[in-house]
């Protein structure tokens, strides 16, 4: 499975990359049959952000490292760099720009786009 992170550099550029997360196959569930699952990580806060058509014109640092997992709507982000991704809901990109130039998530079309914001603790094995 490969997961994009934005990511600030010693410049506080911020740039996209795409980076595996390593599944290993276990008995998840049991007596279900075992599944490819990641390594266990640690996280702190979740909530929900909803944002209208045309949302955002300034460029934002995130306030924590965090998975934006889009649910509704259509949005892209763009770094500092100019590079541009565009999510569509189910996607999942990691948020890792703190202290840094930041971001800009322009909302697309005529509806909201609503995310899930799950916050990753620093220790957690996730770290890039």
């Amino acid at each position: 499975m490969e997961l994009t992170e934005i990511y600030a550099d010693e410049r506080g550029e911020t740039h996209f990359r795409r980076s595996a997360v390593d599944l290993g196959r276990r008995d998840y569930a049991p007596p279900s049959q075992p599944v490819h699952v990641s390594s266990e990580m640690t996280l702190t806060v979740g909530n929900f952000l909803v944002a209208p058509p045309g949302w955002d014109k300034d460029s934002h640092p995130t306030p924590r490292r965090q998975f934006a997992i889009l649910l509704s709507g259509r949005a892209t982000i763009t770094a500092s760099d100019g590079d541009t991704i565009a999510m569509r809901p189910g996607e999942v990109i990691l948020l890792n720009d703190q202290a840094s130039r930041g971001h800009l998530t322009t909302v697309q079309g005529p509806e909201d786009a609503t995310f899930l914001l799950v916050g990753i603790a620093d220790e957690s094995p996730a770290s890039s």
